[in-house]
């Protein structure tokens, strides 16, 4: 999730009030019984279509277990290891996962420990250690970003591309049977050029591409990921991306507010997932993220309201998924 840097079309809409589902009853009973069974993929499926969610609340909820759809993301400091709070939050995040039966993805992002370190990269040893230290704890997790957003302008890799790439060579030298996908790239205008840079300093040709194609989705175009697909080889994982509902922007002093509504998010989220379809290069997508904050802060692209009520786009998935399924598409 990020500010987006780009102009779409402003749509009123009702202003979605947050999911909190209590968690406490989840680990016992019929949620884990039938999940491995329910989540079966039909042979020969194609496209695998997960959630992005940070709290666990989600795995507690009959409508997550209704799409029959494990895949997951999880976004995590690179130093979660030697953070109390953040690894506590973690530790539960992926304990439920797995319960769950959940096919998880880390996607990996700066520190969050302090203003200073939430500035500096790590170096290569740094990142070395500390990844080396997940896989330790967590060998099971097969499906990994080494670092998160990398090109976009404030971000700590948006002008170090070798760097980014530095942490995609130390996860596939230490995680060989891993999913490791490259890139994780915003869909603005320096997509071609960034990846030119990136893929310079990199010691092996990439599996997996990645994307958070954002404008995609909200502009309704294909321009993100054309301009991926025409710059590398290989399948490409939409790992952020989804229907906005509203976000703020802040430029210095100023705030500007953007209100699409729910009626636009549920367009975009179908316009995205249509993308599969539209390009057979496409493997997995991730929709960003299950329910609306409370309090709103800068970001909704919730599938769901405050109140636990369902919106428009979640039924727009749900009905994506039943067709796509019918015809082989989507597992």
């Amino acid at each position: 999730m990020t500010d987006i840097p780009f102009s779409l079309p402003q749509r009123r809409g009702r202003r979605g009030p947050v999911l909190r589902v209590a968690l406490a009853a989840f680990v016992a009973g019929a949620l884990l019984a039938g999940a491995q069974a329910t989540f079966a993929p039909p042979a020969q499926a194609k496209v695998t279509i997960g959630i992005g969610q940070q709290s666990p609340d989600m795995f507690a909820s009959p409508y997550w277990r209704a799409l029959k759809a494990p895949s997951v993301r999880y976004v995590t400091p690179w130093d979660t290891l030697s953070g109390p709070y953040q690894l506590a939050r973690r530790k539960q995040w992926l304990f439920t996962a797995r319960l769950a039966h959940a096919d998880v993805m880390i996607a990996l992002r700066g520190s969050m420990k302090n203003a200073r370190a939430a500035r500096k990269l790590p170096t290569t040893t740094q990142f070395r250690r500390a990844f080396r230290g997940f896989r330790k704890f967590y060998p099971w997790v097969r499906n990994w970003v080494p670092w998160n957003e990398t090109n976009h302008p404030t971000a700590l890799t948006g002008n170090r591309p070798g760097r980014a790439a530095a942490y995609f060579n130390i996860v596939t030298r230490y995680c060989k049977r891993c999913n490791v996908a490259a890139g994780d790239v915003l869909d603005i205008s320096n997509v071609r050029t960034w990846i030119a840079r990136y893929k310079r300093h990199l010691k092996t040709r990439p599996r997996i591409w990645s994307i958070h194609n954002y404008h995609d989705a909200n502009a309704m175009t294909d321009k993100g990921v054309r301009a991926l697909l025409s710059t590398v080889r290989g399948k490409i994982w939409l790992t952020e991306t989804g229907g906005l509902v509203k976000f703020r922007v802040k430029n210095g002093r100023k705030v500007s507010k953007h209100d699409y509504g729910i009626k636009h998010a549920a367009r975009s989220t179908k316009y995205v997932l249509g993308q599969a379809r539209r390009f057979h290069r496409i493997q997995r997508i991730y929709l960003y993220n299950w329910n609306a904050p409370k309090p709103f802060t800068t970001w909704d692209s919730g599938l769901f309201d405050t109140r636990s009520h369902p919106r428009p786009a979640y039924r727009a998935l749900r009905s994506w998924l039943h067709h796509a399924r019918r015809i082989r598409l989507a597992r």
